[in-house]
């Protein structure tokens, strides 16, 4: 079930090259004290990076939002990534996935101020940052053939009353429950709603919907915009695919066509079955199936790669 390559895997830690099973943070470290910790997860495809401009865009976004007095330059985290790469002798490689982290840094004492991330003389420390590779291979778990289910979740995502919902940090507990409740299922996905009965995401992707030829994937109010989410309706717009974002209730997707989750590593992927009931004809659709063929198409374009040891 695991790739045994990653037992042996280096993490780049503040600069560093540790073994994972020394690679650590402070305890008064500021995303571990706090959840003051921002990340995101490209995609190596033939030793380049898919769509690389994307996920630090997502990441500058949460790290702007947290107001820390040092923010790192794209250059820094571009520098980061290519360091644990080449440590990993992944040059050339293809499917591996990259966790990038970032924190404020360690506090001089356990207070969600700002102002206590600074050295004992009250000067700003340096931001944390950390990059996890790891082997996942370039095929999929999910069921390509037949599809997968998903189930409704018992819980919403929250929506920007209480925080900035796009901001893509640690805080997981929602879809971490949600996830449990997939699991304890036997299903691929547990499906979120937004506290108005709309359609928010899955508990580890995005997802969409498909009527009458038409792409409809739900607003991003209540989580993080995807990468893939946004290949996806670029390649909808290529191939003359009605695609757009629409607040989507829950008969909706029950009375779809085609439902479809999509992540980093999996592209498009039908769910052919919620909470035990049928989705359109009950098998992969042909608007799934187009997609997943454009997205293969989209990760071997040049615009969409990164070089990053060039």
């Amino acid at each position: 079930m695991w790739d045994e390559r990653n037992k042996t895997i280096l993490a780049f830690v503040d600069g560093e090259i540790l073994p994972r099973d020394r690679a650590s943070v402070p305890l008064w470290d500021a995303g571990f004290l706090h959840g003051k910790q921002i990340w995101s997860a490209p995609r190596l495809i033939n030793g380049k990076i898919f769509r690389l401009q994307d996920h630090l865009n997502k990441m500058n976004h949460g790290i702007k939002a947290m107001n820390c007095p040092v923010v790192p330059t794209d250059q820094d985290f571009k520098d980061a990534i290519k360091a644990a790469l080449i440590a990993n002798k992944m040059q050339g490689a293809s499917g591996v996935h990259i966790r990038v982290v970032w924190t404020p840094g360690t506090q001089v004492t356990a207070s969600m101020n700002m102002k206590a991330v600074c050295d004992w003389d009250g000067q700003p420390v340096k931001p944390r940052m950390i990059v996890m590779p790891e082997w996942r291979g370039m095929g999929t778990v999910y069921d390509t053939v037949k599809g997968e289910k998903a189930i409704v979740s018992q819980y919403r995502r929250p929506t920007a009353v209480y925080a900035d919902q796009t901001i893509h940090s640690n805080n997981q507990i929602h879809s971490s429950l949600a996830c449990d409740e997939a699991c304890r299922a036997g299903v691929a996905a547990a499906i979120m709603l937004d506290a108005e009965g709309n359609l928010a995401e899955t508990h580890a992707s995005h997802m969409a919907i498909v009527k009458d030829g038409k792409f409809y994937t739900p607003n991003v109010r209540c989580c993080p915009p995807g990468v893939t989410r946004l290949v996806l309706l670029a390649c909808c717009e290529e191939a003359g695919i009605e695609g757009k974002e629409d607040d989507i209730k829950m008969a909706r997707m029950f009375e779809a066509d085609e439902v479809m989750i999509m992540g980093t590593m999996s592209g498009p992927i039908a769910i052919t079955e919620v909470d035990g009931k049928k989705i359109g004809n009950g098998q992969i659709g042909e608007v799934t199936k187009r997609l997943s063929e454009l997205y293969g198409v989209a990760m071997t374009k040049d615009e969409n790669l990164t070089n990053i040891f060039a």
